[in-house]
């Protein structure tokens, strides 16, 4: 009896739930508190933590096509919804007619046209060319819109259009470092190569570039230090890595015998070794690796230079995410404590691992440089979790992260739009004042940045 009682109680009680009108989940966001916080943040010159941005002049030489926007970033939505690949090298294709890489386009287009890659890309063609609707039509009129592109196109784009101060490049196609247009860019340079080379012919390119006979692991030590101070005449103001696509972030310290022998058996590989899938994981000179990243951390400690590493999910498709875990970053994190670690991305997806580290430890950052485009609303509960547990001197609040500037343009709107909802939802609910919520806009998009990476004479 009494168990059929509780049951009826709880039917009871679940159809009383049932019959209730919904709770709302938060109240309604002030309109006029977030659009006097849209207008200020407008009004912020972004300090811009990384882009890839081709030279300007290589930008007008190529060809004045669209679907050039296509191959940064939504080509891999498409290819994950199942473009063959075959398609997705005709669409880069300049050459073929417009409507035959439509009707190769639009199919998945349809299924891919509300992620953040796809909105950056709208939000591009809408302001800059005017193209409300991705359409046949409409990628036409883009096209006939870019025949006018002629010099001093990033500055208006990228300074007046998108209003960012300037922004720290990551040149990676430049063999040679240059000195890059001082008024839109600060530079960052990679050095994975000192760290991770393949094979013999990787030393003999070193030594060209250094004039350092790169013969013993003394001498690539040597060309390394050579090859920073090279990147410091021009101008470069942090170290870049991205050696988490070529293996883990776990870097043990190895000894001076043990990369020894490793360079050289490495020395003897007289061809480059083909690239091979279980590379990630299976390193034949991981000593020497290990032993030159942490080379690598020691020298940019000693000179000053913050670090900029590449966390969380990686560009392409079909890459191995779990060398990139932040966390695996955390026996350098604390062997080095006066190296700025910039950690990119946000870790995505594994976020937690990169706030943690940044509340643990005064010398890591995290950078929000890619994904406000990856995900905006992960990225908007990214940041009030942040926010809620971070000093917020340490939130690098935007890097574009691509290589056309009306992509970054686009990408730079959508960071403005979200972080002006994510501080307004906060003041509302009284986590700080609508002023205080400038001055953290103002911290987190531009001054944080500046401090890391200021411009140089």
């Amino acid at each position: 009896m009494l168990a059929a009682t509780n049951c009826l109680t709880r039917r009871s009680v679940l159809a009383s739930l049932l019959a209730a009108p919904a709770a709302p989940l938060c109240a309604q966001l002030s309109v006029g508190l977030q659009q006097r916080l849209a207008a200020a943040i407008d009004r912020i010159a972004i300090v811009n933590t990384h882009e890839h941005t081709i030279e300007e002049a290589d930008r007008l030489s190529a060809p004045r096509d669209p679907f050039l926007l296509v191959g940064h970033y939504l080509i891999n939505d498409l290819v994950a919804a199942g473009l063959p690949a075959d398609d997705a090298v005709k669409l880069a294709s300049a050459e073929s007619p417009m409507e035959e890489r439509w009707k190769l386009f639009a199919p998945w287009w349809e299924r891919c046209r509300f992620t953040g890659y796809a909105q950056a890309f709208r939000i591009a063609l809408a302001d800059l060319y005017g193209v409300s609707e991705v359409s046949l039509r409409g990628m036409e009129s883009a096209r006939e819109q870019m025949q006018q592109l002629s010099a001093g196109f990033y500055r208006e784009v990228l300074q007046r259009r998108a209003h960012i101060a300037y922004s720290v490049l990551d040149d990676y196609w430049n063999g040679e470092p240059t000195r890059p247009d001082p008024a839109l860019f600060v530079l960052a340079r990679k050095f994975d190569w000192f760290v991770a080379p393949n094979s013999r012919p990787d030393l003999e390119r070193m030594g060209e570039v250094t004039g350092v006979e790169v013969n013993s692991l003394a001498a690539l030590k040597r060309a390394l230090d050579i090859r920073i101070d090279q990147n410091l005449k021009v101008g470069m103001v942090t170290i870049k890595s991205t050696i988490a696509y070529q293996r883990s972030l776990e870097f043990l310290p190895a000894s001076e015998a043990d990369a020894s022998r490793d360079f050289v058996r490495l020395l003897a590989l007289r061809q480059r070794r083909t690239a091979r899938p279980e590379d990630a994981t299976e390193r034949p000179f991981r000593a020497l690796e290990d032993h030159m990243f942490h080379r690598l951390l020691a020298v940019a400690e000693e000179r000053g230079l913050p670090i900029q590493i590449h966390t969380g999910m990686q560009a392409g498709n079909s890459n191995h995410a779990p060398n990139t875990r932040a966390s695996l970053l955390t026996p350098c994190i604390r062997r080095y404590p006066r190296l700025r670690f910039d950690l990119f991305h946000i870790g995505f997806p594994w976020t937690g691992d990169v706030l943690a580290l940044a509340k643990m430890f005064p010398n890591v950052s995290v950078d929000f440089c890619w994904a406000w485009v990856m995900s905006p609303s992960l990225a908007r509960r990214a940041l009030r979790e942040m926010l809620d547990a971070l000093p917020y001197s340490k939130i690098l609040g935007f890097g574009g992260d691509y290589r056309y500037a009306e992509l970054s343009y686009g990408h730079a709107k959508m960071a403005r739009a979200n972080i002006t909802r994510v501080l307004a939802e906060m003041a509302q609910d009284g986590a700080f004042s609508e002023e205080q919520a400038v001055e953290v806009a103002q911290a987190i998009l531009a001054d944080n940045a500046a401090r890391l990476f200021p411009r140089v004479a």
